[in-house]
């Protein structure tokens, strides 16, 4: 196991693995390869980088070669192995280029530091590799005094011993050290033999030169010495040897120069943005360098899409250069991809140049101006509403996908035309199918215009995937402007599309198309409301690539109180949009409920004063429109209501039954809502009143019951307070009469052969319930509850059969009054079956 010491000195290291990654940098990454620092850091990384780290770690001692040496072999160390990592490079795949070298170069200065660094914790800490700047100029400086003390020598002088120790540690030629080691101990020793009385002197300038023989270093081998020059020889002449090679047996470079030139003819100045209708010149150069000539297939695209092609022959050693154009005519969102893309002989999957421009698609039309904003101006597509049978023609190239007009399908529930493929399964092989609906347009002068179409497509099947076999499309002159995968019921879609039309006839087809050798299953497309606008009419309002939203905006008129004294009101309204925004409201009203009159049309307010008229109820409603152009669906139903009443509701009161027995029913009912209402009862013997409670569930209806006690009459005040704190009264009477039967029963018809009869029941008093009523018979009669009328009847009815005798039968009815006292009653009626 070695001993490792501590590494007194890693500077140097760290210095060169820092320069290394300095020269990554200001070599490959922009913009710091665009400095002039490039050169010079380049030039260090592969002239002294590498070798010194191989040196230090070859070399690891601070006795083994002086800095001299250590500076030449890091110089001619660095050569060798840049060339050889060269070599070794361009037998990868990633071959000889400079981000592979820089990096290899990289890799290599931390591998020899990191192996610098173990071998020099082998070492003792005081022999271990340091470096000083002032060290290295006074070594320089010492190599001159030790030429002079070369001189002196011959002289039997020893002045050389003067020299301070610590500028000996760079030392020069070891022959020299030895040589004057030796001189300096003789003269030492004869000083000694001679003079005694210098001895002290002698003995003081012999310790002297012991130190400063300890202090230089001891010598290179000399084997060790001409192994290294050897070793830096042959790396050398191999080097040299391997760039000759490589220049002899070096084919001749062959290539295709493909570039863009701006306006003025030079690398600069490209368009960046793009307008509708406005067209975009780039010159294309092709340089041939192929030792050939080459027939090219030149094309430009844009998003993929191809524009134009071209054929290009050029001969060898020579240049094409042409202006091509490019007009956008479609709406497009971020930006685009114009890319030029060639091919050699034949056009392939990947092409053997290629070169592109990134533009920012602008789709403001105001630079369009007037030019294109006159509808008078675009021709008229016949019966784009469909609702009629003339101006489309329909062809389909299979028997499966057929066409027709359909009514109660269009966007305003009324005609549209429907295309339908009634196919399902696989195509045998690859085809295409299609059912196509065209019209076409005529054109007096070119223009541009905007194609505004309706579609909607759903399935008979719940297949999935479905939208990668059966598209819609909308076409014009081959040309497809719109598709879209058929993939579930979307509803309608509204498709606006920028389009130029041409002098002459234009061919406008929409279109279900069909690919085959996949799984296809019946689908129907229907189109409708098909025009065109003019640009100005575009709507910025799209989800996706001309996809107008569709979403309609939701309204609602807030919550009225139910009733208002005020003739004068405010009514108040909002609404939410998911897309564009809300641009207006219509608001409506009614004095019904039924029939509708516009209040408000096309504001972008939210509240507004209604004036009304006493005794009126009055509806609200709103219908909402948003900055796409989406209509809010008519509400089928008010949003909220009022009642418009001045002075004091109309207050009655009713007393069931009267005159009474036991006790009865307090109905008050009012015109308006009540915020409270009770009844105080008075008798004729004493001035205090008894007060009754009363309920109710809408505050128009208030119910109460009241027993009555001693005494043949009362007076009862109906006390009403009104929802404004108005406060009113009505009053009636109520009388008691013991004599009264319990109940007053009405059969009709008296007589019957089969059929219903109707049985009416007044009871005398209040009862806790409706009392129960059966039908004496040799069969079961069931007799059932209809209401209780405002009479204070309770009102039954019961069907006679055939199997029931004939003859009289009775009629009883049982009850129990609020003091859950019986109350019992009865009456009759005659069957008489008819032969």
């Amino acid at each position: 196991m070695p001993n490792f010491k501590k590494c007194i000195f890693v500077e140097d290291l760290l210095a060169v693995t820092i320069f290394s990654c300095l020269g990554v940098l200001f070599v490959l990454i922009p913009p710091f390869n665009e400095t002039f620092l490039r050169i010079p850091i380049a030039l260090s990384l592969f002239f002294f980088i590498p070798g010194y780290a191989f040196i230090a770690a070859l070399f690891p001692g601070n006795e083994e070669i002086s800095g001299i040496e250590r500076f030449t072999l890091s110089v001619g160390f660095s050569l060798v192995l840049t060339v050889f990592d060269g070599f070794f490079i361009s037998l990868l795949p990633w071959g000889y280029r400079p981000a592979p070298i820089v990096i290899s170069i990289l890799g290599m200065t931390v591998f020899f530091s990191i192996i610098a660094i173990f071998t020099r914790k082998l070492r003792d800490e005081e022999e271990q590799f340091s470096f000083s700047i002032k060290e290295f100029i006074e070594q320089i400086r010492s190599e001159e005094i030790n030429e002079n003390d070369g001189a002196n020598e011959n002289d039997g002088s020893l002045e050389e011993t003067s020299v301070p120790a610590e500028s000996r540690r760079f030392h020069r030629s070891k022959s020299k050290v030895k040589a004057k080691g030796l001189k300096a101990q003789s003269t030492g020793t004869k000083s000694n033999s001679n003079s005694k009385s210098n001895s002290n002197s002698n003995s003081k300038s012999n310790s002297n030169l012991k130190a400063n023989a300890k202090t230089r270093e001891m010598p290179l081998p000399p084997e060790i010495e001409k192994a290294l020059v050897i070793a830096l020889i042959g790396s050398i002449i191999i080097a040299s040897g391997m760039l000759v090679y490589a220049k002899m047996t070096r084919e001749k470079e062959t290539f295709t120069a493909l570039y863009l030139l701006g306006p003025e003819g030079k690398a600069e100045g490209y368009p960046s943005e793009s307008f509708i209708d406005i067209p975009l010149t780039v010159t294309v150069g092709i340089d041939n360098h192929e030792l050939q000539e080459v027939n090219y297939i030149l094309q430009m695209k844009v998003d993929g899409q191809l524009i134009e092609e071209l054929n290009v022959p050029v001969v060898d050693g020579g240049t094409w250069q042409e202006n091509l154009t490019y007009t956008r005519q479609k709406l497009k969102n971020d930006r685009s991809k114009l890319e030029f893309a060639l091919f050699k002989e034949e056009v392939g999957y990947f092409p053997y140049r290629s070169v592109h421009l990134y533009l920012q698609n602008n789709n403001s039309l105001t630079h369009l101006g007037d030019k294109y904003g006159d509808v008078a101006r675009l021709p008229v597509i016949v019966n784009g509403e469909m609702e009629s049978f003339a101006g489309w023609d329909f062809v389909s190239s299979t028997e499966f996908i057929n066409g027709s007009y359909v009514n109660g399908s269009g966007v305003d529930s009324s005609f549209a035309y429907r295309i339908v493929n009634s196919y399902s399964g696989n195509f045998s092989e690859f085809t295409q199918h299609s059912g196509s609906l065209s019209q076409i347009i005529g054109c007096q002068e070119s223009t541009m215009a905007v194609v505004s179409v309706f579609v909607k497509d759903n399935f008979s099947s719940g297949s999935t995937g479905v939208g990668n076999t059966q598209f819609k499309q909308i076409v014009l002159d081959n040309q497809v402007l719109w598709e879209a995968g058929i993939s579930g019921d979307e509803g309608w879609q509204h498709i606006e599309v920028p389009v130029s039309l041409k002098e002459g006839t234009n061919n406008l087809t929409l279109r279900l198309m069909q690919i085959g050798n996949s799984e296809l299953v019946p689908v129907e497309v229907l189109w409708d409301s098909v025009s065109l606008k003019s640009v100005e009419e575009l709507s910025p309002y799209t989800e996706g690539e001309y996809l107008v939203e569709s979403i309609p905006p939701v309204s609602k008129v807030l919550d009225l109180q139910p009733y208002t004294n005020n003739e004068t009101f405010k009514v108040e309204w909002n609404g939410t949009d998911e897309g564009s925004g809300i641009a207006g409201y219509n608001i409506s009203y009614s004095a019904d409920g039924t029939s509708w009159e516009s209040w408000i049309s096309k504001t972008t307010a939210n509240s507004a004063i209604f004036t009304g008229k006493p005794g009126k109820t009055y509806y609200f409603r709103s219908k909402a429109v948003d900055r796409a152009g989406n209509w809010e669906p008519g509400h089928t139903e008010p949003d909220t209501k009022t009642a418009v009443y001045s002075g004091l509701p109309e207050i009655t009161l009713d007393i069931t039954p009267n005159p009474c027995k036991e006790g009865a029913w307090f109905t008050v009912t009012s015109s308006a809502p009540l915020k409270e209402q009770f009844c105080l009862v008075t008798t004729e013997q004493s001035l205090y009143s008894k007060n009754v409670e009363m309920t109710s569930s809408d505050g128009l209806v208030w119910n109460g019951i009241y027993v009555v006690g001693p005494g043949n009459k009362y007076y009862v005040e109906a006390v009403c307070i009104d929802t404004f704190g108005n406060t009113m009264s009505t009053f009636d009477e109520l009388f008691v009469d013991n004599s009264l039967s319990d109940f007053e029963i009405e059969i009709t018809p008296r007589n019957i052969d089969k059929g219903e009869i109707e049985i009416r029941v007044t009871p005398s008093t209040a009862l806790k319930r409706k009392p129960r009523v059966s039908i004496s018979a040799n069969e079961d009669i069931d007799v059932v509850y209809l209401t209780y009328s405002e009479d204070g009847e309770y009102i039954y009815t019961a069907k006679i059969r055939s199997d029931i005798n004939e003859g009289t039968h009775k009629v009883s009815v049982t009850g129990y009054t609020l003091d859950s006292e019986k109350m019992e009653g009865s009456d009759s009626f005659t069957v008489e079956h008819l032969d």
